[in-house]
């Protein structure tokens, strides 16, 4: 054991793989915060419409559509979709308090679970390919043994998270609605006041936040190979705490969070001998608890004052 983890190739690879994994949760993570800051609730339901969205992706691409050209058909319907839920529903109930939203949330969940279960069946298909996959389709570092080198679905969930923090990023600062949206993160009331329409940065907020659940869907069952309809249940909870550690209100919390979170379940079981590797949700369970003991309000959240 200890010959192992003295080996760099083998500590190399420990360390792409958590930050591969960690890109899915960091992509999570994100579409957890993009949603709260538009409405100060958690879109709980954002994994299960993003495994609607590549359940949908691989039919299509098994009928010979072309899955380059079906993702782009695929997001533009789950913006649609997110935003419908928020128009039509958490809209109208989250005049009831922040509890009622979680149960609405949580019975979406279930629903489009149970949905995607009955539609496309309980056992795994195939998930559609958008880049090479199988035992060549990788790039050596350092050889071994172990090797440690990036496969094309490492990269590509790298790339997908680069890309989805610059697009944000260039949104939220260089464009009116994302000046807009940015106010009503800031203070809604304030934001109300100033004639910004509440409804619509909340329903764009819910959009965005499903778009890229569904991105970290895709990524994921690439990863995996095959699409399961229980899937996205454990990356709720990782994309959770990872939001929950950088910070809901911040999005470089977000992919920090899922970064350091990828990193944690990953390095733990290879250089630790009693850390089984099956324990990645306990181990986010901790960190969860430590942080709202330590810095409720996460790595980079800020501690909001209340006047009195």
């Amino acid at each position: 054991m200890y010959d192992t983890i003295t080996n760099p190739a083998y500590l190399l690879q420990l360390v792409l793989s958590g930050l591969s994994i960690g890109s899915v949760y960091a992509l999570f993570a994100v579409s957890f915060a993009i949603a709260w800051a538009s409405t100060s609730h958690l879109n709980l339901a954002a994994g299960e419409l993003g495994s609607l969205g590549v359940f949908t992706l691989g039919s299509l691409v098994a009928a010979g559509a072309g899955a380059h050209l079906a993702l782009p058909l695929v997001l533009a319907g789950a913006a649609v979709l997110g935003a419908a839920v928020h128009r039509g529903l958490v809209r109208h109930v989250e005049t009831k308090g922040v509890f009622p939203v979680v149960l609405l949330t949580l019975a979406i969940y279930l629903v489009v679970n149970a949905a995607v279960g009955l539609v496309w069946g309980t056992q795994p298909v195939p998930a559609p390919r958008l880049v090479p996959t199988g035992p060549d389709a990788q790039i050596v570092l350092l050889q071994g043994p172990p090797q440690a080198y990036l496969t094309y679905g490492d990269l590509a969930s790298f790339a997908v998270l680069a890309i989805v923090v610059g697009a944000l990023a260039a949104f939220l600062r260089g464009t009116r609605f994302g000046l807009a949206y940015r106010a009503v993160a800031a203070n809604r009331e304030s934001a109300a006041l100033a004639g910004i329409p509440l409804p619509r940065m909340g329903a764009l907020g819910w959009a965005l936040s499903t778009v890229i659940a569904t991105l970290a869907a895709v990524l994921l069952g690439l990863r995996n190979g095959t699409l399961d309809y229980t899937m996205m249940t454990p990356l709720l909870v990782f994309g959770l705490t990872a939001a929950t550690v950088g910070g809901l209100e911040s999005l470089t919390g977000a992919v920090v969070g899922g970064l350091a979170l990828g990193l944690v379940v990953n390095l733990l079981p290879g250089l630790l001998r009693f850390v089984s590797g099956d324990m990645g949700l306990v181990i986010a369970l901790v960190l969860v608890l430590a942080v709202l003991l330590l810095r409720p309000q996460g790595l980079f959240g800020r501690t909001r004052l209340e006047r009195v």
